[in-house]
């Protein structure tokens, strides 16, 4: 049995170097960020992070969710319709100098298409393969099969919310609104939750049996399914901090999953959480933890 993170010499930021390289991707468990890059703005409806993308990085965040403008054939980083003041480009590099640094780990990395192209003479797809042209030193997982994981250790693995008319990635397009869904079709089949919409602070309770429902059904998925768990959730009268952290009369789902891990500690599949460096990155290390408690 590998040594938790509760042992002071073991890294969060090499904790994938532990894990077999012979085992699938998606079965370990894996905490990602819902809107990884919604750090930069202080608009209650938008932000979803506190924690740059470096620090996430090094605090054992391994699946990111980078969502994209396509404007005069390059990528801005947005979160729905507002910019958040980065590029693609700032994005791959901070995580090509993290897997420089850290070998042993991957990077999972979803791409989205989130909001209408502006002035562009290619497609999404197109652009997204010039980046990857453009950086000879970025190793890409491009394949539509779930990849084991000595095989993409040092690389960027793509899941593809974006279309493209050729093989790229993981193919993801067939994504639902706001719902639980299964995605089969496709080389890699996933289950997913991302029921993210929570108009009001009573809400959170149906948000979080969503959750909590797709963490029952986890052990017995991640051997042959990718099983992906949005902890995230926004309306007008509760936004994604209120959802998160919750209010005087409402519980938030930090504490309801901090209790589930704390009382179950065992495979979860990939688990997006928003503010995930709450409480000393509680959550994210406690994810990690369970992939050596069984």
């Amino acid at each position: 049995m590998c040594p938790a993170l509760t042992d002071p010499t073991v890294s969060p930021a090499d904790w994938m170097s532990a894990i077999d390289g012979n085992r699938l991707l998606s079965a370990p468990t894996l905490p990602g960020s819902h809107d990884t890059c919604a750090y930069t703005v202080d608009d209650r409806l938008a932000r979803t992070q506190h924690a740059t993308l470096d620090d996430q990085l090094h605090h054992g965040v391994r699946v990111l969710d980078i969502r994209c403008r396509h404007e005069r054939d390059r990528f801005a980083i947005h979160h729905g319709g507002i910019p958040l003041g980065l590029t693609f480009d700032d994005v791959v590099r901070t995580c090509s100098q993290f897997l420089a640094r850290h070998p042993g780990e991957c990077i999972v990395m979803s791409v989205k298409d989130e909001w209408p192209a502006r002035d562009c003479t290619r497609t999404f797809a197109a652009t997204f393969e010039w980046y990857v042209r453009q950086r000879a030193d970025v190793r890409w997982h491009l394949a539509a099969e779930l990849p084991l994981l000595q095989t993409v250790r040092g690389g960027i693995v793509l899941l593809r919310r974006f279309t493209s008319d050729k093989p790229l990635g993981m193919d993801l397009t067939a994504w639902h609104d706001n719902a639980t869904f299964d995605i089969d079709n496709v080389a890699a089949p996933f289950t997913i939750q991302d029921e993210f919409r929570v108009p009001v602070p009573i809400s959170i309770a149906s948000k979080w049996r969503a959750i909590d429902s797709l963490l029952d059904l986890a052990p017995s998925l991640c051997g042959e399914r990718w099983v992906i768990n949005f902890c995230s959730g926004t309306g007008m009268a509760a936004p994604p901090v209120v959802v998160a952290l919750g209010d005087p009369q409402h519980r938030g789902i930090h504490e309801q999953l901090a209790e589930r891990l704390a009382s179950r500690s065992e495979t979860c599949g990939t688990v997006m959480l928003d503010f995930c460096d709450w409480k000393d990155w509680r959550h994210v290390h406690a994810l990690i933890d369970c992939n050596w408690s069984r």
